[in-house]
């Protein structure tokens, strides 16, 4: 076998042991450069039928690079949106900016509910600064920020199991839920990234609730 078919081989066969899609697609790309060099430049009769189908491969594979090199850039994300980014955190810049392109940021002028115990919530929004109370029960304890509200009932559908008010001043994100989830439904990886986000948020609240409940166990036992 010729030594650059087996570097091809090699390279492309080792591509596929690598879960980190930008080195697997850079590894497959490399892997074929050399058996396009081996096909038109080796062999005394170019076999150029064998070349193109190498070369269509290797771009569709570059093409797919290119385009998760710039989902993973921040660049693509407009300027007054890169504080928010970073604030919103573990979510990638190109989905982002796809969940950017279905919501509203605002800022409040006035107190506003955003939640009902015992109603659905037709919208999802996300705290980015302000202050939050929410009574749940005819309990009221105050929220941290950042963080998603109405997120059980966009994922499940089911009704809010507490009220939430947000006081004037704070700064939120908002969308409509039956429009986000149509838009999810249609992008695998924003629904992924999106349910992920989702799902931290309600480990965080958990976990936030049982540390707060042992703390009050541990006052009252005081």
């Amino acid at each position: 076998m010729n030594m650059l078919i087996a570097v091809g081989a090699f390279f492309q066969t080792l591509a596929m042991l690598f879960r980190n899609q930008i080195v697997l697609r850079t590894m497959f790309i490399v892997g074929s450069s050399f058996y396009v060099t081996y096909y038109i430049h080796v062999l005394p009769t170019p076999l150029w039928e064998a070349a193109t189908a190498s070369i269509a491969m290797a771009a569709t594979t570059a093409i797919g690079l290119i385009s998760l090199l710039v989902g993973r850039s921040k660049a693509i994300i407009p300027k007054h949106l890169l504080d928010l980014y970073e604030h919103m955190g573990n979510i990638q810049p190109g989905e982002f900016r796809a969940l950017m392109r279905c919501g509203a940021r605002r800022t409040l002028d006035r107190q506003e509910t955003l939640t009902v115990q015992g109603q659905t919530p037709t919208k999802l929004y996300y705290i980015e600064a302000g202050q939050i109370e929410t009574v749940k029960n005819e309990h009221s304890f105050p929220l941290p920020t950042g963080i998603f509200i109405g997120e059980i009932a966009f994922m499940t559908g089911a009704p809010a199991s507490a009220t939430v008010h947000v006081a004037p001043g704070s700064r939120i994100v908002e969308w409509d839920s039956a429009r986000l989830r149509r838009k999810a439904r249609r992008k695998d990886k924003l629904r992924l990234a999106l349910d992920a986000r989702l799902a931290q948020d309600l480990a965080n609240k958990v976990a936030n609730a049982v540390g707060s409940n042992h703390s009050r166990s541990t006052n009252d036992e005081g």
